[in-house]
């Protein structure tokens, strides 16, 4: 070893070893966290594009009232360029009314494949496979018996289809029910023992290539006109025609897997910031520690690029290793751990793990980096004072010539408590911004679970009416309010615009929303929260595939959660668009055919999505709570240990003129803990204001739809319990080292 200073970093590890592993479990915990997610995230993505071409996606599908017989059939392959295969399902309800949807998979041997994760597929005619998440939903094994329409079935594997990653009943519905809608594949005999009371002409389309959204958006209206005509010409008639682009079945899933990935990589700079934090105040303790060490191998004749890298090497060397074993247990325990929360969530096929570089340089090149620069700056600093300085231990050259006197009314403990904390002073602001941070972690993992209950109870109190039902064809003189609706796309939503013929007193529905000037419109307090729109804004709207656009006044808000909607009047609404749908509200279901149904909106589906909305995020935020609530104690506890270091010698001293451990305790840790609980009530309100920043920056731009920013009341004293709780623990650990400072310390301190 040619630097003999390089001898010096097993005596140095071995002396502070237990700062070094609190260091290191406070890298590997959020490395191992942010890793984990990123590559769990990125493969389950890069596995369902892969997917598209491995599982044979359809690019859309239609729907027909009757057959489409074998030579209408050939003329549409030849007449549209697509090929055509035949998908037709039925659905069935259960004992307990749930509804399965029933394939053959022989229909789905060369488009929409299916993949297994247990068992085999069905060959008999009491046998059956039964959607994965669905089963783990309902408890339901391979081997397990199930009744459908009184037929008795056996499960004989769990899978998942492609084109039902989530799993949407119907397209127009708020949201997927993995609880009580199952899709299956079942043998040629079993389909044909059902009725075909319930079939449904189904057929899948495969393009010669695949289009981009533009592309297939004008694609699927050219097919939806010509089949349309075909199949009117022939005594059929077209029921509905789907690209995949629209299939929420296929698309929301993805859409959700990109859109986690912005949270997470918050979270992950909010660490970043973290990890900087920490290694600047550990750097700064041990180098104030070692000053007269610094000095007297400055005055041997060691230069600063030796003892610069003397220094780098044992915080380099425990952030590549916290890197590395964080990594590992990324790609092993909470890789698997975070993908199994998409597959409690999603209907997904069996994906393959990739490897992430952007996960290794953000979660371990970027810290490395950084803690060279910041050590390196703190480090630097120290050593171009002058030796003579640093053998005196004066690291800073101006020092402040008036000390603050403090009363003789207070006693002494408090006085001297009072003295610590002012000596310490720039730990203990230290101390505070370390507690920010760990509220900010730790309110963003408790809020979630309450803010998701409360959003679901405001729209169950905000619902406009028990029910609304939209149209596929205008119909009069039904039992409800008459209203229009059209969608149309802004930034990441999509806007309902509703066309009211009643509203105020007029109304049964909408007594509070009243449209004073025809000529404008009232918006929700969702679409004002999310983008701003107030009195008199201007809203202007583009079709997504086409040149039409709109602008629009804002005269008013209407109070209601769970949707972002503009209402006007119906005069305005006609004369403003060309094509839209009727809706109605209403107290119970209207009393016509499903045929001429397109959506039905009701409690029971508001709940749904709230109810899904909690189940998909709720986990996430139980192991983002757990890593806070560790990484707070870890902090503390590391500041707490610092002050004790800085102050050694005076704990030596006091201890020397008869002082007892629990009084120096009462002085030091007593301190610390009162520093720790003011910071910790003040940084807990502040919090909320980085957290709604990020929560509105992420929402706004990245996310589809709102969720009010809220923070329920009795989360408040479960943080400060969770802090003091976590002050507690560290207080009997610092108050067993104080115990075992010797009483020789002080007197070997010829600065004394």
């Amino acid at each position: 070893m040619r630097n003999p200073l390089f001898k010096r970093l097993p005596r140095e590890f071995k002396k502070d070893i237990i700062k070094y592993i609190v260091m290191f479990l406070f890298l590997t915990l959020p490395i191992a966290l942010c890793s984990g997610y990123m590559i769990g995230n990125d493969s389950m993505i890069k596995t369902y594009y892969e997917g598209i071409e491995n599982y044979k996606l359809e690019d859309g599908h239609f729907s027909s009232v009757n057959v489409i017989d074998d030579e209408l059939f050939k003329t549409i392959e030849a007449d549209e360029n697509i090929t055509i295969y035949k998908l037709n399902y039925k659905d069935e309800l259960t004992d307990s009314s749930h509804t399965i949807r029933l394939y053959k998979s022989s229909d789905r041997a060369y488009i929409n494949k299916w993949c297994i994760h247990e068992g085999v597929l069905p060959n008999a005619k009491n046998e059956i496979a039964l959607d994965r998440l669905y089963c783990d939903n309902n408890k339901i094994k391979v081997g397990d018996i199930v009744k459908i329409s009184n037929k008795e079935f056996k499960v004989t594997s769990t899978i998942s289809l492609f084109d039902y990653s989530a799993l949407f009943k119907n397209n127009t519905d708020s949201m997927f029910d993995a609880n009580k809608f199952s899709i299956s594949l079942v043998s040629d005999e079993a389909f044909d023992s059902f009725t075909n009371d319930n079939l449904i002409y189904n057929y899948a389309y495969l393009l010669p290539k695949r289009l981009n959204d533009k592309e297939a958006h004008d694609k699927t209206s050219e097919l939806t006109k010509n089949i349309y005509a075909k199949l009117l010409t022939n005594g059929n008639r077209l029921d509905t025609l789907l690209a995949k682009e629209d299939n929420q079945a296929i698309k929301f899933t993805i859409k959700d897997l990109e859109g986690d990935l912005t949270m997470m990589l918050v979270f992950g700079a909010i660490i970043v910031f973290g990890l900087a934090f920490v290694f600047a105040l550990s750097i700064k303790s041990q180098i104030e520690g070692e000053a007269k060490s610094i000095g007297t191998l400055k005055a041997m004749g060691y230069k600063n690029r030796e003892l610069l890298v003397q220094y780098l090497i044992l915080p380099t060397l425990i952030t590549l290793l916290a890197g590395v074993f964080g990594n590992i247990l990324a790609y092993t325990f909470l890789k698997t751990y975070l993908v199994n929360l998409y597959y409690h969530s999603y209907s997904l096929p069996l994906y393959t793990t990739f490897y992430n570089p952007k996960a290794l340089i953000y979660t371990t090149i970027l810290p490395i980096v950084m803690v060279l620069i910041i050590n390196f700056l703190v480090i630097l600093r120290v050593l171009l004072i002058p030796s003579l300085n640093l053998l005196r231990n004066q690291l800073i050259t101006k020092k402040n010539k008036k000390v603050m006197k403090l009363s003789h009314r207070i006693n002494f403990i408090s006085r001297f408590q009072m003295r610590v904390i002012l000596q310490n002073k720039g730990t203990y602001i230290a101390l505070f911004f370390g507690t920010l941070l760990a509220s900010i972690i730790l309110l963003f993992g408790l809020m979630m679970d309450p803010l998701l209950t409360h959003y679901k109870d405001e729209v169950i109190k905000s619902q406009i009416a028990p029910y609304q039902t939209i149209l596929k064809m205008d119909m009069d003189n039904l039992d409800g309010e008459k209203l229009y609706v059209k969608t149309i796309d802004y930034k990441n939503d999509q806007i309902m615009l509703f066309g009211l013929e009643k509203y105020g007193d007029n109304s049964k529905y909408l007594k509070n929303l009243n449209i004073e000037n025809q000529n404008m419109v009232i918006v929700s307090s969702d679409l004002k929260s999310k983008y701003g729109f107030d009195n008199n804004s201007i809203i202007r709207l583009d079709e997504k595939y086409n040149d039409n656009n709109y602008k629009f006044t804002v005269d008013g808000v209407y109070q209601t959660t769970g949707t972002l909607v503009i209402f006007m009047d119906a005069n305005l609404f006609k004369e403003t668009f060309d094509d839209y749908l009727t809706s109605y509200f209403s107290d119970n279901k209207l009393d016509i055919s499903d045929e001429y149904v397109y959506k039905i909106i009701s409690l029971d589906d508001l709940i749904v999505v709230s109810n899904q909305l909690a189940d998909s995020m709720g986990r996430v935020f139980i192991l983002f709570t757990v890593i806070s609530v560790i990484l707070f104690a870890l902090l503390i506890f590391l500041l707490a240990k610092i002050v004790i270091e800085k102050n050694q010698n005076q704990i030596s001293m006091l201890k020397i003129v008869g002082y007892k451990t629990f009084d120096i305790n009462k002085i030091y840790n007593v301190s610390t803990g009162i520093i720790t609980i003011i910071s910790l009530v003040i940084s807990t309100f502040i919090a909320q204001f980085f957290i709604k920043l990020a929560w509105d920056i992420v929402l706004k731009s990245k996310m589809s739809g709102w969720l009010d920013f809220y923070i329920a009341p009795y989360l408040y004293p479960v943080i400060f319990g969770i802090g003091i709780g976590a002050f507690l623990l560290v207080y009997l650990i610092e108050s067993r080292k104080i115990s075992k400072i010797n009483l020789a310390l002080a007197l070997k301190d010829n600065t004394l």
